[in-house]
């Protein structure tokens, strides 16, 4: 007979240093059951030791970030000996300049934790096993991420793709909870031989699709394989995306026209990604022109070629001339549920996840509106050499 033998998972390490014991009992809930061993050392010499036998990041807990928090970091690194392994500083609180500060010192990432959100720590571990394990391999971006300000970029983006899953995951269970209460009324009127209030059935649908739209979001801000990334002409993926909402009838009344340059875009991205910021866009124009009945409800996509010279790369737009945005609200249209529309028209994170997607790839999304004429919103994608 055969024997065989089960290989063990893999669990990576995460040394905690100097954290409280109560603390240490929510990391250990918090990160055991998601796959992650916690080693507990207190006092920078205990923490070298554990760290050279086996840890795989260190969460480093400090009341004050600044100046005594960067001390700490620093002699911590006189004690490892080696700056491989990921640090993430764990603080109470941090204002946005601080953060600057610790990120250009050298850490690899900031986490407030009053309130500590379980879910954000576990987007933020992992994201930062994976550009350890993306910088072993010898990524391409290795050498630029050595860069303090390049560093700082970059976990600010990532920060914002861990926050934006948190928010929408908490959100999500909230419309679930709503779910499960509009069901037991169901439950409750269909036992007593009754139909359910209209209201009720109202909720049930609105909640139904909000969960629809959370999964859609959660989705698109899913981690990239290697896969996903294709090289492509941008000039095919807008008229695609533009045709397959029209046939779906997401574009209304709206009168779409696809604006495109002569010459090909050829780029190297997550296509599903950027196909998803397009179709947030367009939705967004849609529902701006809507209510529009003094002029014509018209939206434009289009595209401009990257500076020869390098200094921009390609630039998509989608004009409508909707209702416009308040210039005090123009930053605002980007924050998570922030939206004028009906519960049952969009969860307000349609925005949201253009423009963290865009960061992600490197980019910008900029807008530009006037009250009552329409708005601009404007994606400005890395410079790229590439060549059909």
């Amino acid at each position: 007979m055969l024997e065989t033998t089960e290989t063990a998972t893999y669990r990576p390490r995460v040394l905690a240093v100097d954290v409280e014991s109560g603390g240490m009992e929510r990391l250990c809930s918090i990160l055991a059951p998601a796959g992650y061993d916690v080693l507990p050392a207190h006092g920078l010499a205990a923490a070298a030791a554990a760290a050279h036998a086996s840890a795989d990041l260190v969460l480093l807990d400090v009341e004050r970030p600044g100046t005594d928090g960067l001390a700490t970091y620093r002699r911590l690194l006189d004690a490892l000996g080696s700056p491989s392994l990921p640090v993430l500083m764990l603080t109470p609180s941090a204002d946005r300049e601080t953060r600057r500060e610790v990120l250009e010192a050298g850490v690899d990432d900031l986490l407030i934790t009053e309130p500590l959100d379980p879910l954000e720590l576990k987007v933020r571990i992992h994201t930062l096993l994976e550009l350890k394990a993306h910088r072993e391999r010898g990524g391409q971006r290795a050498e630029a991420l050595q860069d303090p300000r390049v560093r700082w970029v970059e976990m600010e983006r990532l920060a914002r793709v861990g926050t934006l899953a948190a928010d929408v995951a908490q959100n999500l269970g909230r419309v679930g909870e709503g779910l499960q209460r509009a069901l037991e009324h169901v439950r409750t009127r269909a036992t007593q031989g009754l139909p359910p209030d209209a209201d009720e059935l109202k909720k049930l649908g609105v909640a139904g699709e909000q969960m629809r739209l959370h999964g859609q979001h959660l989705l698109s801000l899913g981690p990239t394989s290697p896969k996903d990334i294709q090289r492509f002409d941008l000039r095919e993926l807008v008229p695609a995306v533009v045709e397959r909402m029209r046939d779906a009838g997401r574009l209304g009344t709206a009168e779409v026209k696809v604006r495109l340059p002569d010459e090909a875009i050829a780029v190297v991205f997550n296509r599903r990604q950027l196909e998803q910021v397009v179709v947030e866009l367009l939705a967004n124009a849609v529902d701006a022109v809507e209510d529009v009945t003094d002029r014509p409800r018209r939206i434009h996509v289009g595209l401009e070629l990257p500076d020869i010279f390098g200094d921009f790369g390609p630039r998509l737009y989608v004009k409508d001339t909707g209702i416009g945005i308040f210039e005090d609200e123009l930053q605002a249209v980007f924050e998570p549920y922030y939206t004028t529309k009906a519960p049952e028209k969009g969860a307000g994170l349609g925005l949201t996840v253009a423009r963290t997607l865009v960061e992600a790839m490197g980019g910008a999304v900029t807008v530009q509106s006037r009250v009552n004429l329409g708005s601009t919103f404007t994606v400005e994608l890395p410079e790229q050499t590439s060549s059909w």
